[in-house]
């Protein structure tokens, strides 16, 4: 009886744990794709974003990093991307706040 609960308990953590541990390894898969390069991020080695500022401010009295990047190729098509370079900078500065910024001439992003 104590190895059938045993099991079934093993059996349920596993089935809990299985999505977090798909999603962690779907999110470094995305990573591999980004490299930085002095002030440049580059997507499967060409140009992507440039960083542009970082900032700090006070929210609710904590302190808050934040880093700001320009989408140097604003005719991207994937929209999924800047949340890709988002999760990618945010992991690489340790949990920092980040934004980009897209040029609206020429872009998909009408403003």
């Amino acid at each position: 009886m104590k190895k059938t609960i045993l099991i079934a308990l093993s059996f349920l953590v596993f089935v809990a744990a299985f999505p977090q541990v798909m999603l962690k390894l779907k999110k470094q898969k995305k990573r591999e794709h980004f490299t930085v390069v002095n002030e440049v991020v580059y997507y499967d080695n060409q140009p992507f974003a440039k960083y542009q500022a970082k900032t700090y401010s006070l929210d609710g009295g904590e302190l808050v990093e934040e880093y700001n990047l320009m989408l140097i190729d604003n005719k991207l098509e994937k929209k999924q991307l800047i949340g890709d370079l988002i999760d990618y900078i945010s992991d690489r500065h340790q949990g920092a706040e980040v934004e980009v910024e897209i040029d609206a001439k020429g872009s998909i992003f009408n403003l």
